[in-house]
């Protein structure tokens, strides 16, 4: 089984609200496998500007319910529009919203991904607004969804679809900026990113990979080339990141 993230900076432009990518989901659709898969996608511009506006990681309070609803909906609307892509490739892509299947603070259930799969479905879920047993409403980010699936699952490879060429040594837009081809996984690098992120930064996403590394082999590869995903996939020679 193979598990894919497509990023919220690769789908969407994450400075311009709800603004969707949607030439670039299409030529990644292209090798996306068509059973045997679970696929996970971020928020964007979809959900992280209506979050910081609304403070939803601040917990619940009676003016943040239409905020709440509002980023619901947005991320329904953006995973549609890449069901719809999948579907024409024929990849039987369900989805699968986190505010209906979870709530904070509970275990993680992944029965009905499990279900999915076992009927040769391919699973989408994504990054979503969410309630919490303690602080009312949260956010669950797509890298703390893969961080559970790949616990579960067990995948042979775990595959972070983003706007880089894979994980730097320090930010990316930096000229003298180092790829790291291959990082262990008691390795942390001092890196950064300037777009705001509600669900933690570069830093915790790079923490969720290493986690993740302990079950599966991960790879960070660049969205914008789609011949890379196909590469991994197929065990080929690719630009990117490897952390094992």
């Amino acid at each position: 089984m193979i598990l894919i993230k497509l990023g919220g900076s690769i789908i969407s432009d994450k400075r311009r609200y709800k603004k969707f990518r949607s030439d670039v989901v299409r030529n990644l659709a292209n090798y996306i496998p068509k059973k045997d898969v679970i696929l996970v996608h971020g928020g964007g511009s979809y959900g992280h500007i209506l979050a910081h506006k609304y403070k939803i990681r601040d917990g619940f309070e009676e003016w943040k319910r239409i905020g709440f609803a509002k980023i619901a909906k947005d991320m329904m609307d953006l995973n549609r529009m890449i069901l719809r892509i999948l579907l024409k490739k024929d990849i039987p892509a369900v989805a699968v919203p986190p505010h209906s299947f979870h709530i904070m603070g509970d275990e993680f259930d992944s029965e009905i991904f499990k279900e999915l799969l076992s009927h040769g479905m391919v699973p989408l879920t994504y990054g979503d607004v969410i309630l919490h047993r303690r602080n009312g409403i949260d956010i669950c980010s797509g890298d703390y969804l893969m961080m559970h699936l790949a616990e579960q699952f067990r995948p042979s490879k775990t595959i972070f679809v983003t706007d880089v060429d894979g994980i730097y040594d320090r930010d990316p837009e930096n000229p003298d900026a180092r790829l790291i081809k291959i990082l262990k996984r008691d390795f942390s690098p001092e890196t950064s990113v300037k777009v705001k992120d509600v669900t933690g930064g570069m830093k915790y996403k790079i923490e969720i990979m290493r986690n993740i590394a302990r079950y599966s082999r991960v790879y960070v590869i660049n969205g914008y080339h789609p011949e890379r995903l196909k590469a991994v996939l197929n065990d080929e020679k690719f630009i990117g990141t490897v952390i094992k």
